[in-house]
């Protein structure tokens, strides 16, 4: 394989001669580092500077050693008189089809700065999107965590030490009380069951979730999931109409467009879909029919903005003005969804709580109100 010569003018902080290309197993790329990547090298072809030193430019400020070897990957295919992009598909786990596609389209039109612009921008909307989503769901998982550990401290730390006063009391223990007490010593004089069956169930649960069919199962049973469904479709159709849309305005062709976003989906309900529709666009018939025939994955109004794009033959700014569409929407359900969750996990956490709460109060109480002053 070619090396990268030094070149007058041109810094390289290693020796090229002790390169190393060979990628980790499971290694993956940065937000930050793909989105530094790309801004840099757009920025610099757009300056005129040849994608090769341009290339050396971002390795000389690259700090992980990922980033490293992923550069001196490409500076050595490019070297030996490669296209970028045939370098980057070397790289399907690091660089995305979507990401490829862009910048061999961008190579053959001459437009290779404006592609990797639109690359940089692509992830950094993503990203955006995905933080959204993940801070509304971030709330309810630390408030289901700490009722997780309140509880668990209750039933198995506090609970056991005042059982011995409970059971010297000539008083019947509330019935709630006696339920708990139950749980906790059951849970106590099994923990090691019950240890290894909480385990095995994670495990086999996982790993029953990564067989195909129950996969697929599960991504579809999501979508009829009460608000939660609703929240997952407009992500996923955020996601697929800006990438359709970039690819299109790009100049890669509708067919090719569709089987590149659906790679990207995350629902395998929608990358199917996708997919069917890909082969189903190639007889000829309009995007919007094929649309049409998945009503449960995209909805009507969906189906009417590609329809209108067809009909003015501007189905990249159709698609692109869906994107935009939906991200609003889904900011709004966010909001919505924050607002309806807070007050909902605070009466869980309260119900929980406060059942264990009165369940370890209630026998102490009923003693004190037999106890009247002066009778010791």
């Amino acid at each position: 394989m070619a090396r990268v010569k030094k070149q007058p003018g041109i810094r390289l902080d290693e020796d090229p001669g002790h390169w190393s290309t060979r990628l980790p197993p499971l290694s993956r790329l940065g937000v930050k580092d793909k989105i530094s990547m790309f801004k840099y090298l757009a920025v610099m072809t757009e300056a005129g500077i040849p994608i090769e030193k341009a290339l050396i430019a971002v390795h000389n400020q690259a700090r992980s050693t990922l980033m490293h070897r992923i550069m001196h990957r490409l500076l050595n295919d490019v070297a030996s008189g490669e296209f970028l992009s045939a370098s980057m598909a070397k790289m399907p786990k690091i660089f995305e089809p979507l990401f490829t596609g862009l910048v061999e389209v961008g190579e053959n039109s001459g437009t290779l700065p404006g592609a990797l612009y639109s690359i940089a921008d692509h992830i950094e909307k993503t990203h955006e999107l995905k933080a959204k989503v993940r801070n509304a769901m971030l709330y309810p998982l630390i408030i289901m965590c700490a009722t997780i550990g309140v509880t668990a401290y209750l039933v198995f730390v506090l609970l056991p030490q005042i059982t011995p006063l409970f059971a010297s009391l000539d008083v019947e223990l509330p019935i709630a009380t006696r339920l708990v007490i139950a749980i906790s010593a059951f849970a106590l004089s099994n923990k090691l069951a019950l240890s290894i069956g909480l385990l095995a169930t994670v495990v086999g649960g996982f790993l029953l979730s990564r067989v195909p069919p129950i996969r697929a199962f599960l991504h579809r049973s999501v979508l009829r999931v009460p608000v939660v469904g609703i929240l997952v479709m407009r992500v996923e159709i955020t996601q697929f109409s800006r990438v359709v849309g970039t690819l299109i305005k790009s100049g890669i062709t509708i067919v090719e467009a569709f089987r590149i976003a659906g790679s990207t989906m995350g629902n395998l309900s929608y990358r199917d879909a996708l997919a069917t529709i890909a082969d189903s666009i190639q007889e000829g018939a309009n995007v919007s029919t094929y649309l049409t025939m998945h009503r449960e994955l995209f909805p009507p109004f969906v189906t009417q903005m590609i329809a209108v794009g067809e009909e003015t033959g501007k189905l990249d700014e159709s698609f692109l003005f869906l994107a935009t569409f939906s991200e609003k929407e889904v900011d709004d359900q966010v909001k919505t969804l924050t607002t309806v969750l807070e007050p909902l996990m605070m009466i869980v956490v309260g119900a929980i709580v406060g059942f264990i709460a009165v369940a370890v109060i209630s026998p102490i109480y009923e003693l004190t109100k037999g106890v009247q002053p002066g009778s010791v």
